[in-house]
């Protein structure tokens, strides 16, 4: 590995293709008048210097004075010229709802986005809430650059967060020939595809925007799930259901299901490992289609990163991400079984309202602020 200096850094990124040698030279130029460009740099230093080159931004760790003018100015101008203008931010407000949630809310390219932050002081910002949303300011379509942010070797109070925006190839090559370690630079995160075309707010939409950031695998599996569902579930209620079971897709029909995982498998355990068998999947069917058909919510999956026994059909209420606690049915029927409590199921049902109602508070809340600055 070669000596860890500004200079070797700068050559690094020129090579890779992340600078150009004019902004190299330029960026050289102005910190070789108070540093020596050859001097082997300590860790923090790197991560102060790679913002000056314009491929990274900076998430302060201390007290940032006003957290939503901050935001403001680290979305709106930073990410803005990080990115070049594949990604303009714009109108940011800092949202709180009637209680007391908080959230941004802010364009993207014109479209709107919405991420949950929470502060006990308005003097600092939400390193965590930005590390794991940025993903929505990833260019996406044909630029293969994400966000990447470097792991520090020491873990300090208030440090500063910092994300490289980076291809893989050019993460990897960081990771590798200057030593710096990131979160997932492995992972070939999707590119962000085209809009919905779908009637915004409906079921189909919410589908739709989910399928821009999905693997094509995660895209062909989900296809195949909902190809025949009605059929799939005509087979479970003929082959596993007794003749009194409601078979209506009523809330009150979960109990009845959470009574016969209960009489079918002792514990969580016995259900995780009978996931493939058809009276598992027919009831993670029967669960997820009665928590559709009862509130505002569509079916979802990805294979994208953890472990692969959380690679499961999901059901997702149509809301932002930032909005959104995604009910795993298989989860639910183990947690049923585990707890020997069919009522789970049918509570799973409450939790996914609530995540809807959380959203229309705070679009009231945003439609406020912008009623009070129209006056």
């Amino acid at each position: 590995m070669a000596r860890r200096t500004v200079r070797a850094l700068a050559g690094l990124l020129v090579r890779s293709g992340m600078v150009a040698e004019e902004k190299a030279a330029e960026v050289l130029a102005g910190i070789g008048k108070r540093n020596d460009l050859d001097e082997e740099l300590a860790e923090h230093d790197i991560f102060g210097w790679l913002p000056e080159f314009g491929i990274a931004i900076s998430v302060h760790g201390e007290d940032v004075d006003h957290v939503e003018g901050y935001y403001r100015y680290l979305l709106e101008r930073e990410v803005t010229a990080c990115t070049g203008g594949a990604v303009v931010v714009s109108d940011l407000v800092l949202v709180r709802d009637e209680d007391d949630y908080e959230f941004l809310h802010f364009l993207r390219n014109g479209e709107s986005v919405w991420w949950s932050v929470e502060h006990q002081s308005d003097d600092y910002a939400d390193q965590g809430a930005v590390a794991t949303q940025i993903i929505d300011l990833n260019p996406g379509g044909d630029d293969p650059r994400v966000f990447y942010q470097l792991r520090r070797e020491t873990v300090e109070a208030c440090q500063d967060d910092v994300h490289v925006l980076a291809s893989p190839a050019q993460a990897r090559a960081l990771r590798d020939e200057f030593g710096l370690d990131f979160y997932g630079p492995d992972v070939e995160w999707p590119r962000r595809g085209a809009a919905p075309t779908a009637e915004p707010g409906t079921a189909e939409w919410y589908m739709q925007e989910d399928r821009r950031l999905m693997t094509e695998s995660a895209k062909e599996f989900l296809d195949r799930w909902l190809s025949d569902m009605d059929g799939a579930l005509d087979a479970w209620r003929s082959g596993f259901l007794p003749e009194d079971f409601p078979f209506d897709f009523s809330l009150d029909s979960l109990d009845a299901l959470g009574r016969l995982v209960l009489d079918r498998f002792p514990a969580r355990s016995a259900v995780r490992e009978a996931a493939g068998d058809p009276f598992v999947v027919g009831a993670v069917r029967y669960l997820g289609e009665t928590l559709i058909r009862n509130g505002q919510n569509h079916w979802g999956y990805q294979d994208l990163v953890g472990d692969v026994d959380d690679w499961m059909p999901k059901i997702r209420p149509n809301t932002p991400d930032a909005f959104q606690l995604i009910v795993t049915p298989l989860h639910e029927l183990c947690a049923a079984a585990g707890d020997r409590d069919p009522g789970i199921l049918g509570r799973s049902a409450e939790e996914l309202h609530d995540s809807v109602d959380r959203y229309a508070k705070a679009l009231r809340a945003l439609g406020s602020m912008r009623s009070e600055v129209d006056v």
